[in-house]
């Protein structure tokens, strides 16, 4: 069993960890100077970050990010990663189920960017989602 948490300062160490292990098809890789960066935003309003936890191990980690502009406002997810000893026993699909509770309490879409068409773990998980385009995914309010 499992808890899905924000995150607090004391777990800096244990987000950078699951960071740092992220593999090199992501669309971003951190740096000392670009993790602080993140874990400082993460923090903002406009932000939704959880992890999954089992006692003191963290499992896995999402990040969500409203991003409104003049024609649309949606929830953009940017980070969604499981340390692979524990994939495949739903914590992404607990971490994506309590961004779409947030996403559909504020009315707001929800964009998956960055899914390579070879993961397909995250293509099952997405099934849901209509695509945009060969990596990006959308489900609507």
């Amino acid at each position: 069993m499992f808890t899905i948490e924000k995150p607090k300062e004391i777990h800096i160490q244990s987000w950078k960890e699951i960071i740092n292990q992220t593999p090199p098809s992501h669309t971003f890789q951190f740096d000392n100077i670009n993790f602080d960066m993140f874990w400082s935003n993460i923090f903002q309003d406009n932000f939704f970050a959880f992890a999954a936890k089992n006692e003191d191990k963290f499992m896995g980690i999402i990040v969500g990010r409203v991003n409104e502009t003049y024609f649309q406002k949606i929830i953009e997810i940017d980070v969604l990663f499981v340390l692979p000893d524990f994939r495949k026993i739903g914590v992404a699909r607990s971490l994506i189920n309590k961004i779409e509770s947030i996403a559909k309490e504020k009315k707001l879409d929800i964009v998956i960017k960055g899914v390579e068409k070879s993961n397909l773990l995250a293509q099952k998980l997405f099934k849901d989602y209509e695509e945009i385009t060969r990596t990006r995914f959308i489900k609507k309010a």
